[in-house]
């Protein structure tokens, strides 16, 4: 009998290991990308292809190298062939996240104020951003409490700290998500998305701890014992 619906993707969660509860105690992710491929093959294809659309727009690496007017019209598509309410509101909240960011940087690079309808963006701030370039927190501090500490990080060029803050802040809220869904196909989502958080911060680590030996290297260990 051919396993289908909701019972196959119950199956699907229940066959993937437990994410650890606090993020930065991993030191892997809780399987590989190899064996986490092998379980989505599970998935009906027309939702491994919404998977695949999340994937392609939020993992960095798939867009590393793309323009903003790229960017922005790749977000929109996705964002209206998403079938989904629920993933559809979670991928407009990480668009929307990734603008104010991506303001915060322009503008601590110095760049002026944008033009009317010129900033390349996603979601409802766009015109906020424009209207309160002056502002540390773009008038939106209340609403979005996360811009004022990454504010402050990117004013102290503290890369390190503002990475971390911002893997916990999606790990917070993809937590919270989670609680909603537990054998959908939202579920899996979100399992994947956590997924890259946990794989992001372990290759991270590894960077900054390739990094500090570089470091020591280069300038003379002096008897010093590796402490990363």
């Amino acid at each position: 009998m051919m396993i289908t619906g909701q019972f196959k993707y119950a199956m699907l969660m229940a066959s993937l290991p437990a994410h650890q509860s606090e993020l930065f105690s991993a030191r892997q992710t809780p399987l590989s990308s190899i064996q986490l491929e092998k379980r989505l093959t599970w998935l009906e294809d027309h939702d491994a292809m919404d998977l695949r659309r999340i994937e392609e727009l939020l993992f960095w690496s798939q867009i590393n190298n793309a323009s903003d007017e790229f960017i922005c019209q790749k977000s929109s598509e996705v964002v209206r062939l998403i079938r989904d309410p629920f993933l559809k509101n979670i991928l407009i909240w990480r668009l929307e996240c990734r603008t104010l960011l991506s303001a915060l940087r322009m503008r601590q690079a110095g760049l002026g104020k944008p033009q009317k309808n010129t900033f390349p963006g996603i979601g409802k701030w766009l015109d906020v951003i424009e209207k309160n370039w002056d502002k540390d927190d773009f008038g939106v501090a209340r609403q979005v409490p996360w811009i004022i500490p990454v504010q402050q990080l990117l004013a102290q060029n503290e890369s390190y700290q503002l990475e971390k803050f911002l893997l916990h802040r999606d790990w917070q809220y993809y937590t919270k998500a989670c609680s909603q869904h537990y054998f959908d196909f939202p579920a899996v989502v979100i399992y994947v998305l956590r997924w890259d958080i946990i794989n992001r911060w372990t290759l991270y680590q590894a960077d900054q701890a390739l990094k500090h030996f570089d470091e020591l290297v280069d300038g003379g260990l002096n008897g010093l014992v590796l402490d990363f």
